[in-house]
């Protein structure tokens, strides 16, 4: 009987943890041309969740944002919107659009056809809640699926566990499993840290590629669950 109600404590508190879980946060975000106060947003409601990442200076202002369906938690993307604007060096925008067919407006104009596709497709945004949902279930290699936002090409994602790494952020420490994407023939490398204690939220990103780092980076936790 102890046998089982440890094992049924176990399961439930797995259950609890590959939950996608709403927060707010403080984000630093360090680029080559921009750095900002930004906050990350994520609000579910009815079985839609919707993800936001906005901030804004003197010098420029970045918005992204993105609508997610959630069936038991399979995400399927709904909408994806970015904006982005830098003195006279950055002005850029682009739409996505998920149904019938995954279509984009903006700075690049494409169109796919949902039915050609083998794999489900994610937005960039609602990527990163489905990885935290995937590591909660105690996957430490993960591939997903998603546009290359110029072509509309559909390109593979691998996703591996380096290790895990402490992080102490507004005096808190938080022990993050930390993993890298892997691409064939790309020289960009980006690393991200998922805080244990918040569902694997991530709360730290490093991308590197010809054009320089972006580092985004939380700096304080002003809502969970």
């Amino acid at each position: 009987m102890i046998f089982k109600l440890v094992i049924f404590v176990v399961l439930t508190s797995l259950q609890i943890k590959a939950e996608v879980m709403p927060f707010k946060g403080e984000f630093s975000f360090k680029g080559p041309v921009l750095t900002l106060s930004t906050v990350r947003e994520l609000t579910i409601n009815d079985g839609v969740g919707t993800f936001d990442f906005y901030g804004n200076n003197a010098l420029g202002n970045l918005r992204i944002s993105s609508t997610f369906e959630n069936e038991k938690n399979v995400l399927k993307s709904m909408e994806y919107e970015f904006k982005a604007k830098a003195a006279l060096i950055i002005n850029r925008k682009q739409k996505l659009l998920f149904g019938d067919n995954i279509s984009s407006s903006g700075d690049h104009t494409w169109v796919i056809e949902s039915s050609t596709l083998d794999h489900i497709v994610l937005d960039p945004l609602t990527a990163q809640i489905q990885l935290s949902l995937e590591i909660s279930r105690g996957e430490n290699v993960i591939t997903l699926f998603l546009p290359n936002l110029k072509n509309g090409a559909i390109e593979e994602n691998k996703f591996e566990q380096l290790g895990t790494e402490l992080l102490e952020i507004d005096g808190v420490s938080y022990e993050c499993a930390l993993f890298q994407r892997i691409r064939e023939n790309d020289n960009r490398i980006t690393k991200y840290w998922f805080a244990k204690s918040l569902n694997y939220m991530l709360i730290k990103t490093i991308d590197v590629d010809d054009n320089g780092t972006v580092e985004l980076a939380m700096t304080k936790l002003l809502s969970f669950g």
